[in-house]
């Protein structure tokens, strides 16, 4: 195994993807999604949880402190001092996610993302989440970055240690000592360079029964290209649109992105239920499975 599968078999959940995932939203998204084809990705740096963009970052910076207390050793401290100097002075990460969850009813789901009004569970088909194109918001030509579907890993404190996989990582980064431009990468370059690239994937304990995935696209050293801004509530925010449909053959003969939606707690399930089947039909696609939460939750 090289020290790339290492890294990712260590600190990485790499189980396989559900056929279906689903994303929590409102109904003003829902049908923009329905009209677009497209998902909101947001910059990681603007989600709910504040400690998003940083909090695998500070159970790195934990555990080698921790090493350089208790290393007798000189030249491990040396290093350990490299790779935090090398951490407070890092770029300010570029991704921009979307969310979505392997449960398709969770009452603590329709509480945290459709707050005080309807909302839709809606299941689209894991591999349609596959996508690494953003949307020209004047109508071009799209365009190709980075992107990938990653399980998220919740860290709690017991978790904040790397020990053992910053230590192999740090032996065994040596073989790949040139990188694609054949100039030479050094142990600590190689560590920071895939630490960036899964810091992502790395959540706060608290959101854990949200049974997280993340479609995250980056523009490493560059802006995001196409970025689009909303208004939060204490400043605006950036977002892009990721097609979901380009590219994508479904294994369904319908050959669309969307299986399944469940309608969230509501006074009308049944009325908010044939609104939703008419929309599917309305766009081609009466196969779309449409059901009502079974949560009894009120929120009206």
């Amino acid at each position: 195994m090289d020290a790339t599968s290492l890294l990712f078999a260590g600190l990485l959940d790499t189980s396989p993807p559900p056929p279906v995932l689903y994303h929590y939203t409102s109904m003003e998204a829902l049908l923009s999604i329905l009209n677009s084809g497209q998902i909101r990705a947001t910059h990681i740096r603007y989600l709910n949880d504040i400690s998003e963009a940083e909090w695998m970052w500070k159970a790195v910076v934990n555990q080698l402190e921790e090493t350089k207390r208790s290393t007798e050793c000189a030249a491990q401290a040396t290093q350990t001092s490299t790779i935090l100097g090398m951490i407070n002075e890092r770029r300010i990460l570029n991704d921009f996610v979307a969310s979505f969850s392997e449960n398709a009813d969770d009452l603590s789901q329709w509480r945290a993302y459709c707050p005080g009004g309807a909302g839709f569970s809606i299941g689209f088909e894991t591999k349609a989440l596959n996508t690494q194109w953003v949307a020209d918001p004047k109508g071009g030509e799209p365009l190709f970055v980075g992107g990938s579907l990653k399980k998220v890993r919740y860290l709690g404190p017991e978790d904040l240690k790397f020990p053992s996989e910053l230590d192999t990582m740090l032996r065994l980064a040596p073989s790949l000592e040139r990188g694609i431009d054949r100039r030479p990468v050094s142990r600590e370059q190689f560590l920071m360079g895939w630490l960036s690239v899964i810091s992502s994937s790395f959540k706060h304990p608290a959101f854990g029964d949200e049974n997280e995935w993340r479609l995250v696209l980056t523009k490493p050293h560059k802006p995001m290209p196409f970025q689009r801004f909303r208004p939060g509530k204490s400043s605006i925010i950036p977002y892009v649109e990721a097609i979901l449909n380009r590219d994508y053959k479904s294994e369904r003969p319908a050959n669309y992105m969307i299986a399944r939606v469940v309608i969230g707690p509501t006074p009308s399930p049944e009325l908010s239920r044939e609104a939703l089947e008419a929309a599917f039909h309305s766009v081609g696609h009466p196969e779309v499975q449409v059901d009502v939460s079974k949560i009894p939750f009120k929120h009206w």
